[in-house]
């Protein structure tokens, strides 16, 4: 899970209750899906995916996003939407809205700090680290010819950067340049976790004791990165649903909002 705090004595993470039963419930799902649909994603992958949908300017409404996030077409979403059951759904269903709403909640709280336990707590596993701690007789041959496994945060930006790209004309920066610039540099912070961690391993997520698998400079990162959703949360709200652009023969005040969706009155926009 989120590791801006170091587990306990008995290497657990220190997540809430809720948020457990919420994640378990969620991939127990993915998982029963994951065994009719092999590019079904891992369930940091969906947490990424949920915080860009909240940054969206536009709501992006379920049948949308539901075959970008599971990566199943059109003929899988017919019927029970790629669901083995109408309560295999609900049940997903429920639980997304559940940890959506969670989010939500910390992007909504005044926090000042990380570690506040307002704070956006993306779930993220340091898989490097509990691999790293496994007892040397517990691991497989096998996993030598393995592909590598990801870097901390590495599948949570993914989510995040397919929301962004998949619908980038949501993500088209306004005419403001000083929040298009607020922007690109929020979408930098997140599109760096998107690389591998290849700095000096100074800590591990997974167990306190373990050898070392996330970097210093890994974890400054992803503080930054969790700062940027802020910024991109708040810029989204101030914005609002892009607008398409008017028509010569419109009219439209000179005090009305520009449509161009920079947030100013069109006398100070494009109607300069």
């Amino acid at each position: 899970m989120t590791s801006l705090s170091a587990p306990d004595s008995d290497g657990n993470s220190p997540e809430d209750d809720a948020t457990l039963v919420i994640i378990e419930a969620l991939d127990e799902v993915l998982g029963e899906l994951s065994e009719h649909h092999e590019s079904i994603p891992m369930w940091e992958f969906c947490d990424g995916a949920i915080t860009a949908l909240l940054c969206t300017r536009r709501q992006i409404p379920e049948n949308e996003y539901l075959s970008v996030i599971l990566s199943l077409n059109a003929d899988e979403l017919n019927a029970a939407t790629g669901f083995a059951s109408e309560a295999q759904r609900t049940r997903f269903q429920m639980n997304w809205l559940a940890r959506e709403a969670q989010i939500r909640a910390s992007l909504d709280a005044p926090v000042e700090a990380l570690d506040d336990p307002r704070a956006l707590d993306p779930v993220v596993m340091d898989m490097r680290g509990m691999v790293a701690a496994q007892p040397l007789e517990d691991a497989s041959p096998e996993e030598e010819n393995e592909e590598p496994l990801a870097a901390f945060a590495y599948p949570w930006a993914q989510g995040f950067m397919a929301v962004v790209e998949t619908w980038d004309q949501e993500w088209e920066p306004p005419r403001d340049k000083a929040i298009a610039s607020d922007m690109a540099d929020a979408l930098d912070c997140i599109r760096a976790l998107c690389s591998d961690d290849t700095a000096e391993p100074a800590l591990n997520l997974f167990e306190e004791e373990g050898p070392p698998s996330v970097s210093e400079e890994r974890m400054e990162q992803f503080g930054e990165a969790l700062w940027a959703v802020y910024d991109l949360y708040a810029i989204a709200k101030s914005l609002g649903p892009r607008v398409d652009p008017i028509r010569n023969d419109a009219k439209v005040g000179r005090n009305d909002p520009c449509s161009c969706g920079s947030g100013k009155k069109f006398k100070k926009c494009c109607g300069a």
